[in-house]
């Protein structure tokens, strides 16, 4: 968690694992497993980690190896990061499994190529690594037309930024299901922690009532 410039959350195996992936549409959380109050929070702590990479590589004066690739824009959107992915979270209805997955490639792909996030790249970067890992985990059929209306550009941009991220990822979509816990694990911990004072609130008040 230190090194923010290079990855979202420090794992021992996020990136050169060789243990043996799994097809994760099978094994992970669905929407219907978690509460909207812990898919929210989810959704802030990925959004919240992101700023802090970008927070970071300016302060480290990173932002001159930022690359003018697909993903750079000239300005930086006027929609935040938490609202973009909300953007995209609500109008795919995507499984918050595939959200924490497309967390996930974005670190493999900052790891893998060395690359610098920064406002100018990162929108681009989440939209298609949403799109890679709906395809992958979960078992619908994504209308490219309506993905690029969501994200305001022609489905002919859309397509080659998938295609630009799944090269740069060496086309490894897999993960080994101990590396999704460990992610969503993580991100879930400020949920965990608020919950747990509102259930302590809760006793509080109901041990008063009744005594």
């Amino acid at each position: 968690m230190e090194d923010f410039s290079s990855s979202v959350i420090n794992t021992d195996n996020s990136i050169s694992s060789k243990e043996t992936a799994i097809n994760t549409s099978q094994n992970l959380e669905t929407n219907n497993e978690i509460s909207p109050y812990l898919q929210k929070q989810i959704i802030k702590s990925i959004a919240q980690n992101l700023r802090d990479i970008i927070k970071e590589n300016t302060r480290r004066n990173l932002m001159k190896y930022v690359k003018y690739d697909l993903f750079y824009i000239g300005r930086n959107p006027p929609i935040s990061i938490e609202d973009y992915i909300n953007r995209i979270y609500k109008s795919t209805k995507m499984n918050i499994s595939s959200l924490i997955l497309s967390v996930i490639y974005i670190d493999r792909f900052s790891e893998l190529n060395g690359y610098i996030l920064s406002m100018k790249n990162i929108h681009r970067i989440i939209l298609a690594s949403c799109l890679l890992s709906i395809k992958f985990n979960e078992d619908v059929s994504i209308n490219a037309k309506y993905y690029a209306s969501i994200a305001g550009i022609p489905v002919y941009d859309l397509n080659n930024l998938e295609f630009y991220l799944i090269v740069k990822l060496q086309f490894g979509l897999f993960v080994n299901y101990d590396i999704y816990q460990k992610y969503f694990e993580y991100f879930s911990k400020p949920m965990s922690n608020d919950i747990k004072k509102k259930e302590n609130t809760n006793k509080l008040i109901n041990d008063k009532d009744n005594a």
